[in-house]
């Protein structure tokens, strides 16, 4: 669908604002469910989809503030009366919108483009030399809210802004549910420390905070829901960098904070603030994820669709040891397993100073195939796998530089990151993309190299980080980090426009950038280097797939001394521990027998046959965490395609000594029948929804497999 006119759109709003527009609710914009309503003589405008408004008190005459959140169960999620952020300067705290605090509502505008909606409150401070437009977008089906704030100097004295806040918020008191982020790519396997799901009811007074200092999920995913007793409450910063967010159980309720962490920035020009999408649903945790799925598709990434390819990728197997010839002939091998995406990992390039065959630092920024390995360049590789049937991949880490290629990179020292004097590595720098010329000679490096070799993917690794300090980079000493992740989010703009069929991979050291902000440039993403047991892989998807579809989440099979692919006992379970997200492989084929390469092809054949689901699905956890010591007897994630209704029901047991499990699937229409098959042993019968959801599957202990895999098909 074009773009309506933003000037067109822009005049018809401010008319209906200050001019002589009836005194009654006018809808001002509308695709599918979703629509921005404006009732003139109550001075509101009211953001709805998916079942869900959001009322915002917008009008000269009266001060910018929530009035209310609600779905259709009629509970209110905001006390009312406050607006949904602050502004900080210096050592005041004003909220947005005030007037006794020196704003004035400018005007406010809609526009269009699809599916999404967008509407704009632009206000003047003129005691700070700033003018701020509150900014909110709307899907057509999903019940959720993003919502950022654009800052632009009105004078060259603006005044410093810190501590950016996303949303400010007051609701009810519920159960908070969380998670853990990577935690370390040096953890214990066994302490399922990373990406566990986390719940607690807080105290009076009481305040929980979490936060990252450097990526976004170092430490814990910026996501948070709250359990109401009809609805959910969720939020999520859309932000790849340090970020902090607080909650405090007040007298009214649970009192939200959501924005950067610590930092004080001059705005020299104009620019966004971090985006937060938060909303509110019928039901609880698996429909705020349905909700925040549906969000991310049409609203983030404007219908691009996720689509899971089965992934070989050459590290675990190889580690930087690869050649031309090794390469095409794992190519062979993988093609006739049924793979669709060969990737090749680090070590690709010349690497003139390496200290073994896993230091993939050695040579980072060249960019150039090392010609003793590739004589004829990557792109005859590219050409081969293509020819074979499938898409080429190459990993790549942009954002850092191996030191002694500066030079010869045509890279200016200037440019690195620093914190306190230092590069936080003896060997390896960090571009700042806070400055111009670091991100174009970033663009023009891997366009050059997209360009050449012709690549259908490209893997984009961060295995460092340091917030930089350094002077003459465009940011003062506390704001490098924020400066940088502006930068990177310019740097995926141009490429995605440059290369738009290009999939991205979106990894860093594991998963320690995983966030909606990383969702909108990336196609899917690497969660953890720990990529076995088959145990911790599925405790991983598990605990993301709250907050991503699965989709987007990736790992491997690999030859892990527990779990081997050859003669396994139970090949079945390790790569059906894979299957409920995107499926990759690594291992070496020339290792395979002809029926391990078999098993391999029947259970990818299987992959395929799910995968159109397992694109379109949100998921729902049915058990207990998996973990690989002492965790649930049987471990059930449910996966639900948001529009054929299609669920996949993927069980795993644990504990041989508990025979069976009773499976009750969640969200069926109780009014359907469905078809449930087994993908081992086809059809199970049918069963209408309400005796699905209230009587349950008895999934018994298979003599072939711990996993179990039923598919649940409403009959049209």
């Amino acid at each position: 669908m074009r773009r309506l006119s933003t000037r067109l759109l822009m005049a018809t709003a401010a008319a209906v604002l200050f001019g002589r527009a009836p005194l009654t609710a006018a809808v001002v914009a509308s695709s599918g469910d979703a629509s921005i309503t404006h009732d003139e003589s109550a001075g509101t405008w009211t953001l709805a989809a998916g079942g869900t408004t959001l009322k915002l008190a917008l009008d000269t005459g009266r001060d910018f503030s929530i009035v209310s959140l609600s779905t259709s169960s009629g509970v209110a999620w905001t006390s009312g009366g406050a607006p949904d952020s602050l502004i900080h300067l210096g050592d005041r705290s004003l909220p947005l919108g005030n007037r006794a605090a020196g704003f004035k509502l400018q005007n406010v505008t809609v526009d269009t483009f699809g599916d999404r909606l967008q509407m704009h409150a632009t206000f003047e401070l003129a005691s700070a030399g700033l003018r701020l437009t509150r900014h909110y977008a709307i899907a057509n089906g999903a019940p959720a809210f993003e919502a950022w704030t654009t800052y632009a100097p009105t004078a060259a004295s603006a005044q410093d802004l810190s501590d950016l806040t996303a949303l400010q918020i007051i609701v009810p008191a519920g159960q908070l549910r969380w998670i853990n982020g990577l935690q370390g790519s040096a953890a214990d396997v066994r302490n399922d420390a990373s990406f566990t799901l986390q719940q607690k009811t807080l105290d009076s007074g009481e305040m929980l905070t979490l936060g990252a200092d450097g990526r976004s999920s170092e430490r814990t995913v910026p996501w948070i829901a709250v359990d109401g007793e009809k609805d959910e409450f969720f939020a999520t910063l859309m932000w790849s960098g340090a970020w902090s967010l607080s909650i405090t159980r007040g007298r009214t309720g649970l009192e939200v904070s959501f924005g950067l962490a610590a930092m004080r920035t001059t705005p020299r020009e104009q620019f966004d603030g971090p985006h937060v999408v938060f909303g509110a649903v019928r039901g609880g945790l698996a429909n705020a994820t349905a909700a925040l799925r549906s969000y991310i598709v049409s609203g983030i990434r404007e219908g691009r669709p996720l689509t899971p390819l089965v992934t070989y990728n050459t590290w675990f197997a190889y580690a930087t040891q690869v050649d031309e010839r090794s390469m095409r002939a794992e190519m062979e091998r993988a093609a006739s397993l049924g793979v669709e995406l060969f990737v090749i990992d680090a070590g690709w390039y010349e690497r003139s100073d390496s200290q073994g065959p896993l230091d993939f630092s050695a040579g980072l920024g060249s960019w150039r195939a090392d010609p003793a390995r590739f004589p004829d360049g990557m792109k005859p590789l590219a050409d081969y796998a293509r020819s074979l049937g499938m898409r080429f991949g190459l990993w790549v880490e942009p954002e850092r530089i191996d030191l002694s290629l500066l030079g010869d990179a045509g890279v200016d020292e200037e440019w690195l990151a620093t914190n306190g004097g230092g590069y936080g590595s003896e060997r390896i720098g960090q571009i700042c993309l806070a400055g111009s010329a670091g991100r174009t000679w970033l663009v023009d490096r891997i366009g050059t190299l997209i360009d050449d070799v012709q690549p259908d993917y490209i893997k984009w690794d961060n295995n460092g980080w340091i917030n930089c300090d350094r002077d003459g980079h465009g940011h003062g000493g506390t704001d490098g980090n924020f400066a940088h992740v502006r930068g990177l989010y310019d740097v995926l703009t141009t490429l995605r426009e440059r290369y738009p069929t290009v999939m991205f991979e979106n990894v860093s050291g594991g998963g320690n950038r995983l966030d909606l902000g990383m969702i909108k440039y990336t196609d899917v993403a690497w969660m953890d280097d720990r990529t076995a047991p088959s145990a911790h892989v599925r405790h991983n998807v598990e605990g993301l797939s709250v907050v991503f579809p699965p989709a987007y989440l990736l790992s491997f099979v690999t030859n892990h001394d527990t779990e081997p692919v050859h003669d396994s006992p139970d090949l079945s379970l390790y790569i059906r521990s894979r299957m409920a997200s995107a499926l990759g492989l690594c291992f070496r084929g020339a290792e395979l027998s002809e029926a391990d390469a078999a098993n391999f092809a029947h259970e990818i054949d299987i992959y395929k046959g799910l995968r159109q689901t397992i694109g379109a699905a949100a998921a729902s956890l049915l058990s207990g965490q998996a973990t690989v010591d002492n965790g649930p007897p049987w471990d059930v994630l449910q996966e639900t395609a948001q529009v054929s209704q299609q669920v996949l029901i993927c069980a795993f047991q644990a504990d041989t000594g508990v025979d069976r499990v009773l499976v009750k699937p969640t969200g069926l229409d109780s009014t359907a029948m469905y078809q449930v098959q087994s993908v081992d042993t086809g059809d199970l019968g049918e069963a209408s929804g309400a005796d699905l959801m209230t009587d349950g599957i008895d999934i018994r202990q298979s003599p072939n497999t711990a996993a179990h895999i039923l598919i649940i098909t409403p009959r049209r």
